[in-house]
């Protein structure tokens, strides 16, 4: 926010103060003259008669006296509006000057000395470099703004101060407007042919403080009240389905209205054509399909191949036979054996009597053959699988009627 000095009252203005004194005449503000610049010695600020460098205007909107003990003089309060609108390039605003005369229809009296009733600098007051404030151009849209500065006068039971009305109303006008219901004109609402035009809002009637609203035709209308059923129709037409986390019956919460329990058990899934894996899936309004449980065919199971691929199989092998023989020849042919044809060599003996073996230890191998029997037994427990994904349980409404 801009930083002002005090408003210094020129050797003009103490000029059009003491004449309005001397002549009986009010002293009348006309406008207040803004600029960007400001004094080159501010010793010499009264000597000043217009702005260093005016900008733009402003509009005298309101002055008035401000409380003062002293009868003798009158503190003022003065107030300019004014705007970007005509501001090609922003500036800072860095100086104002109040401009004023003082008014009569003759000026031809010796005590005028000479002056004609020409607008003189009456006030001026600027602001240091740094503390200005900142006027952009008209291309950013601001609302008006006021400037305000105080001054005395002295002798003021003498003098009548004004503002120039031929670009501002009186207050008492100003009220009066306010309160002239034929001030301005009626709202003018459109056709299907013609706009409208901007006015006041048309005088409502009694009776039309609730439920009415003033149409784009510029006529008042009465809001179309509907009920529960009326916006359930418009929300959920016939055939919607909707879903609840409780025991929400909508037959219940809104008469009028017939649902039924749907989808019992079973999961939606959006009608049309689907592709996975280069496969095609394609689903109709009202099919149905799936299963809870499912139990795979041999068609479904996984392709596998077995490593045993027969139940009996020959296996060699060769084992030691180990056995105890008796009278035993010099000839080496066994007398007694424990198996009808078990021959073999003797490996240990012992001599008894006339130099014949009568018992000895034989080894030898033997060679076999066996035939195991295997049994592939079977595995699973023949049943049907859990076939569904996550969920968590809801209620479906379809609306019928």
């Amino acid at each position: 926010m801009a930083e002002f000095h005090n408003i210094t009252v020129t050797n003009d203005g103490m000029k059009l103060i003491a004449l309005a004194s001397a002549m009986q005449k009010p002293l009348v503000f006309d406008r207040m003259d803004i600029g960007d610049s400001r004094p080159a010695d501010a010793s010499k600020v009264a000597s000043l008669t217009a702005v260093v460098n005016k900008r733009i205007e402003a509009t005298i909107s309101d002055i008035r006296v401000v409380t003062n003990a002293d009868v003798s003089e009158a503190r003022y309060r003065i107030l300019g509006k004014y705007s970007n609108s005509s501001v090609t390039t922003g500036f800072k605003l860095s100086e104002v000057g109040v401009i004023a005369h003082v008014e009569s229809n003759y000026y031809q009296d010796a005590g005028w000395n000479g002056y004609a009733g020409e607008n003189l600098l009456f006030g001026y007051f600027y602001a240091d470099d740094g503390k200005e404030d900142w006027l952009p151009s008209k291309d950013t849209l601001m609302d008006d703004l006021q400037m305000g500065a105080y001054f005395t006068v002295s002798n003021a039971t003498n003098i009548a101060v004004y503002i120039n009305e031929e670009d501002n109303v009186s207050r008492s006008d100003f009220n009066a407007h306010l309160t002239d219901k034929n001030a301005h004109s009626d709202v003018i609402g459109c056709t299907s042919t013609s706009d409208g035009d901007r006015g006041f809002v048309p005088q409502p009637k009694k009776g039309m403080q609730d439920n009415y609203y003033l149409g784009a035709d510029g006529t008042w209308k009465q809001v179309k009240q509907r009920s529960v059923k009326d916006i359930i129709d418009i929300i959920y037409p016939v055939g919607f389905v909707i879903a609840t986390t409780g025991d929400q019956n909508p037959n219940q919460l809104w008469p009028g209205t017939t649902w039924k329990r749907t989808l019992q058990g079973r999961v939606p899934i959006g009608a049309g054509d689907y592709w996975e894996n280069g496969k095609k899936f394609s689903y109709s309004v009202g099919d149905t399909g799936g299963e809870a449980e499912h139990k795979l065919t041999e068609r479904e199971m996984a392709k596998i191949t077995p490593k045993i691929a027969s139940s009996t199989m020959t296996v060699s092998r060769v084992s030691q036979i180990h056995g105890v023989v008796t009278n035993y020849s010099s000839t080496n042919q066994y007398k007694d054996v424990p198996k009808d044809g078990w021959s073999g060599t003797v490996i240990s003996g012992e001599e008894t009597g006339g130099g014949t073996k009568d018992h000895g230890m034989e080894v030898r191998n033997v060679l076999e053959t066996l035939s195991p029997s295997i049994a592939i037994a079977s595995i699973g427990g023949d049943e049907r699988h859990e076939n569904r994904p996550p969920f968590q349980g809801v209620c479906y409404w379809v609306r019928t009627q």
